[in-house]
């Protein structure tokens, strides 16, 4: 399994990457906590925001998990973001953002070829004008290297079979369904089963009873549909080989046994669900309030996010833009098959992408 790391819409984290301030040279986990506090600011909110606690958790949890030099090779580079049509890369940032990556190639030559992966939301008809400049670009650009697609989107993955066939599409993990609300994280939760099944059964009898339906739903929690022998067979018939899962506590299950196709593990930040509707974007306009976003986006969420405290003890909930997401640390409920799969990779981002 290699380290990838994916980074935002803007070009001043390959700034960072070029001075070699994510290949990490520092002696303590602190200082490259610190680091990221200072040099990320875009990326948090005006208050204090549990990004800032959860940054220094993963950093520690990669290192205690794989390797202590995890953070000194960087093997791939993921850019841009995944879940809102607003953020549509632009033709003219992306030729940008080439010329910075292989200046990075150049300061850092890597143990192996780096690829260059564009991650791409899922887009209306707004937008998609502006993403297929992008892709046009892309798939005539001249390297020695592959270029990946990430896919959030099924015209969008239409548009690279058809059309932009250089490039190589990534199910992302939009497109590709896991159970993931706080609603369903059962792992105490006190199932009651129907009334006809427990009539004249002892409570020790229900008590079996109610850990037999927390199994099966645990069992169905762990499960996605990469499990599922039809859609093996779609992702073949549309030329992909790799889908992206978030990294989920508790559900060691979930990426493994997966043999016919390689895993993008993403880490810390699990997504939970995304809309149309932005409450992000009616911080500064309240009469955005509950509305789809219909015009073009002011991006107010690269300012806010909006954390709520839940009853939990273990994850952390943001919102960022549309999106709600939970942070997932403990690396413990990684298998080591999974992590001695070389063709696996684990996709890290230090703050939400915006």
């Amino acid at each position: 399994m290699d380290l990838h790391i994916h980074i935002w819409t803007n070009l001043e984290y390959f700034e960072l990457l070029n001075k070699g301030k994510l290949l990490s040279q520092w002696k303590k986990d602190r200082d490259l906590a610190s680091f990221f506090m200072q040099n990320f600011p875009g990326e948090l909110a005006d208050t204090i925001s549990p990004q800032y606690e959860i940054n220094f958790m993963w950093i520690r949890e990669i290192k205690k998990r794989f390797w202590p030099e995890a953070f000194n090779k960087i093997s791939w580079i993921y850019y841009w973001s995944d879940n809102c049509e607003y953020l549509v890369p632009y033709k003219a940032e992306i030729e940008k953002a080439i010329e910075k990556f292989w200046e990075f190639n150049k300061n850092f030559p890597p143990h192996k070829v780096r690829t260059f992966t564009l991650v791409t939301p899922y887009v209306w008809d707004k937008m998609l004008e502006k993403l297929e400049e992008t892709l046009d670009f892309l798939n005539n650009l001249k390297t020695k290297y592959t270029i990946e697609v990430v896919v959030n989107d099924f015209w969008v993955l239409r548009l690279l079979n058809k059309k932009y066939t250089n490039l190589i599409p990534i199910f992302w993990r939009l497109i590709h369904k896991v159970l993931k609300t706080p609603l369903i994280d059962t792992f105490w939760y006190e199932a009651h089963p129907a009334g006809e099944l427990i009539k004249n059964k002892s409570e020790q009898e229900k008590l079996k009873l109610r850990d037999e339906i927390v199994k099966w739903q645990m069992k169905f929690y762990s499960s996605s549909e990469v499990n599922l022998d039809i859609y093996i067979n779609f992702l073949k018939k549309y030329n992909i080989n790799r889908v992206a899962l978030d990294y989920m506590e508790k559900r060691e299950e979930l990426f493994s046994n997966k043999e016919n196709v390689d895993i993008d593990l993403y880490y810390p930040w699990a997504i939970i669900f995304t809309g149309r509707l932005c409450d992000t974007s009616a911080i500064e306009n309240p009469s955005r309030w509950f509305y789809a976003t219909d015009d073009i986006c002011p991006r107010t969420c690269n300012r806010y996010d909006v954390f709520y405290k839940v009853k939990t003890n273990w994850y952390k909930m943001v919102q960022r833009w549309n999106a709600w997401y939970r942070s997932e640390l403990n690396l413990d409920f990684l298998k080591q098959e999974f992590i001695e799969n070389k063709n696996n990779r684990l996709i890290f981002s230090p703050f939400i992408t915006v």
